[in-house]
């Protein structure tokens, strides 16, 4: 939390120097230019207790515009890690005896719908001061599960621990809530949550059983870490082996985001060769 919290107040000092280049006229402003980080928590097989990551993990960026009265849309770009391991179960139980981890870093590109819980008030300026929102929508991410052995780093895709061949895209789902605090008139801190469902079950590299066969030694012991930390539990030491059950394949991997950002309200018309706002509201709007 403390974390966050630094982080809080570092997006309001860039956020607040980088409004130089903007125009001061309260001309009405239907884009906004976020950029924010937080925590990002994996949940899977390799998370055993389904514990909350409090560590900074993420950094985003985002362009949103404002469409109808509660309605606004987003597109949202960020970097960020997902980690898990079996040494953090509990010592007689399968998990800690199979002994895999992964560590990932990943790039997710979002298209959002927002609902806003408030009505527009018809000028950006005199929006409210609390103004909590809903949001969902559709992500493509690109993630590369990989773990360290002896000191090195590999890449779990192409050891292919399972012996299957699994994408490197894959479509996601978020949906979340947040809230926008007004600092002034030109300047927002977003405080969000989102959960984000994934089509595939193999962010961790681990979903169904031990693969019979492996490219190389390397990738074998990739696969199967039982004895780097010996017999912890004898029945489920024996029952790891090749063709056995390794995860669950019944059950998609997720993660969870906390973020908070800054966002900065765009002139109409910086994106205007001619100096002229891009689109034209109704004043009713």
């Amino acid at each position: 939390m403390r974390k966050l919290l630094t982080a809080f107040f570092l997006l309001i000092c860039i956020a607040a120097s980088s409004q130089n280049f903007l125009s001061w006229q309260f001309n009405d402003r239907y884009f906004s230019f976020s950029i924010g980080t937080g925590t990002s928590t994996y949940f899977g097989e390799l998370n055993y207790n389904k514990s909350i990551n409090d560590d900074l993990s993420q950094i985003s960026a985002a362009i949103e515009a404002r469409l109808l009265n509660r309605i606004g849309a987003r597109i949202d770009a960020s970097y960020f890690t997902l980690s898990g391991a079996d040494r953090n179960a509990a010592d007689s139980s399968f998990q800690r005896q199979r002994n895999l981890s992964f560590n990932s870093r990943n790039l997710h590109f979002q298209l959002h719908t927002i609902y806003y819980l408030k009505p527009y008030q018809g000028d950006y300026y005199k929006r409210w001061n609390f103004d909590p929102f809903l949001f969902s929508g559709v992500g493509y991410l690109k993630y590369n599960p990989t773990a360290e052995l002896g000191g090195e780093r590999y890449l779990l895709r192409e050891a292919r621990t399972e012996g299957v061949d699994y994408k490197k895209w894959v479509t996601t789902i978020p949906v979340g809530v947040g809230a926008k605090f007004k600092v002034n008139e030109f300047l927002n801190v977003n405080a969000e949550v989102s959960y984000h469902f994934t089509f595939t079950d193999y962010i961790d590299d681990v979903s169904n059983t031990y693969a019979m066969e492996f490219p190389n030694s390397t990738a074998e012991l990739l696969s199967d870490r039982k004895d780097e930390v010996g017999v912890t539990n004898p029945e489920y030491y024996d029952q790891i082996q090749p063709g056995s059950p390794r995860g669950n394949p019944d059950n998609n991997d997720s993660f969870l985001q906390i973020s908070i950002r800054a966002e900065i309200f765009l002139p109409p018309d910086l994106f205007s060769r001619k100096n002229k706002a891009i689109i034209k509201k109704p004043s009713a709007y």
